[in-house]
């Protein structure tokens, strides 16, 4: 399993296989939990995805291109309109990362070692006049993991942008990361005083206590400044973020687990109907035939009788349910009565001493009008109904190991504290 999505994927087949095999109540229970896991804000996978927003002349490229150290948002190969976003990803991307792309529309990508976890997608400006460009915002929000909103110190206090956008925005509060870049334009002794009026901005906008950093990314004739301490921001988020996608993983696995033990079906308990069947099919042909006792047919039933309430046991109480509606005695009695009158009892085949050894005796069919009978009126509608069974119990066992799997490796995938 590739990425937590695909987990999703493979919850949501689960779910749709127990219909009917579980009872409704578990299964409302689980479709809801796995609901509220694909409902959490943020992209669901191993990346941390940041989105760079501001207005124009903001610095937003420059931003992107400090992170990476080096420039690489404008090369006009990668990125030939300004007016469209642009992403950085680490190399070789999860998959999930470039559906999301795909699913927002985003073109341009340039992938770059110096990204290994995160991806950032640069914006364009917030403050055109072009109103898509605000929606796509609207829309990139709840699925990234963050928005880094930055400003300059001439227009940190434009209307356009705390009305238009930050104050219809602030119900996602808890995704912003604000930079205060350009600082470089400022005298020492006001970088200050505007960092606390922008703070007294944003909480008007509804950003009561905002993460709010003061850059330079990109300061003529000298090196950037407060990168440094913006990409530790950034490292806790994603270490935060691993902690996050770790219980993500838990809570999946707690649902397919749920699922697995309501079917019975998570402890590996195999109803073995092929060999049973097998045996069971045999005796009864070769008990029952034209001129059979009354005690044949009765063992007959009883044979019959004791299999499916065993598959019934076996099959839990929904799928039980149908086990005993196919298999009914009188439905039993009725097929007895038909073999009875289909023609004379085939003798059991005689296996060799190697077949007794071995069990192959148990596998061997016997075919004719009488086997046919017998396998259409009962064995055929026993099987559909355990085929339910073991294709939910393939599901769950692939759903099941594939959490681990992405547990392990991201458990690999975080630094070691030593």
């Amino acid at each position: 399993m590739r990425d937590v999505p695909e987990l999703l994927d493979a919850i949501d087949l689960v779910l749709a296989r127990a219909f009917g095999i579980v009872p409704p109540d578990v299964l409302e229970e689980a479709e809801q939990y796995a609901s509220d896991i694909r409902e959490r804000r943020g992209f669901l996978g191993e990346t941390l995805v940041l989105a760079v927003a501001g207005g124009t002349g903001t610095g937003k490229s420059s931003l992107v291109n400090a992170l990476a150290g080096e420039i690489i948002t404008s090369v006009s190969v990668l990125r030939p309109h300004t007016d469209e976003p642009f992403a950085v990803i680490p190399e070789n991307p999860e998959p999930a990362v470039t559906v999301l792309l795909d699913t927002l529309g985003i073109l341009y990508r340039h992938e770059h070692a110096a990204f290994t976890k995160t991806a950032i997608i640069d914006l364009p400006d917030v403050d055109s006049i072009a109103d898509w460009h605000r929606e796509r915002v609207e829309d990139l929000i709840p699925r990234v993991d963050g928005v880094i909103w930055l400003f300059d110190p001439d227009k940190y206090r434009d209307p356009i942008v705390h009305d238009e956008f930050l104050a219809q925005l602030a119900q996602h509060q808890s995704q912003f990361i604000f930079a205060l870049n350009k600082i470089d334009r400022l005298h020492p002794d006001d970088v200050q005083t505007v960092r606390e009026d922008l703070f007294e901005t944003l909480a008007a906008d509804g950003y009561p206590r905002p993460a709010l950093f003061a850059l330079a990314a990109d300061p003529p004739s000298a090196s950037p400044r407060g990168i440094e301490l913006f990409r530790e921001h950034v490292t806790e988020r994603i270490d935060t973020k691993t902690v996050m996608l770790r219980k993500v993983i838990r809570d999946a696995a707690g649902i397919v687990r749920t699922i697995g033990e309501a079917a019975g079906v998570w402890e590996g308990v195999s109803v073995d109907f092929d060999k049973s069947w097998a045996r069971v099919r045999t005796e009864v042909l070769a008990g029952v035939g034209s001129g059979s006792s009354q005690a044949d047919r009765e063992d007959a039933l009883c044979r019959l009788e004791d299999l499916t309430a065993l598959i019934a046991v076996k099959s839990g109480p929904l799928l039980g349910e149908e086990v005993r509606d196919v298999a009914d005695r009188s439905a039993i009695e009725s097929i007895v009565d038909q073999l009875a009158e289909a023609g004379p009892a085939e003798p059991a085949p005689n296996p060799g001493l190697w077949d007794k050894l071995t069990g192959a005796e148990d596998d061997e069919v016997v075919a004719s009008p009488r086997a046919d009978l017998l396998d259409s009126r009962l064995g055929d509608p026993l099987r559909a109904i355990l085929w339910k069974r073991a294709l939910l119990a393939a599901t769950v066992t692939h759903a099941a190991i594939g959490a681990i799997e992405l547990e392990d490796r991201i458990k690999v995938a975080e630094p070691n504290p030593g």
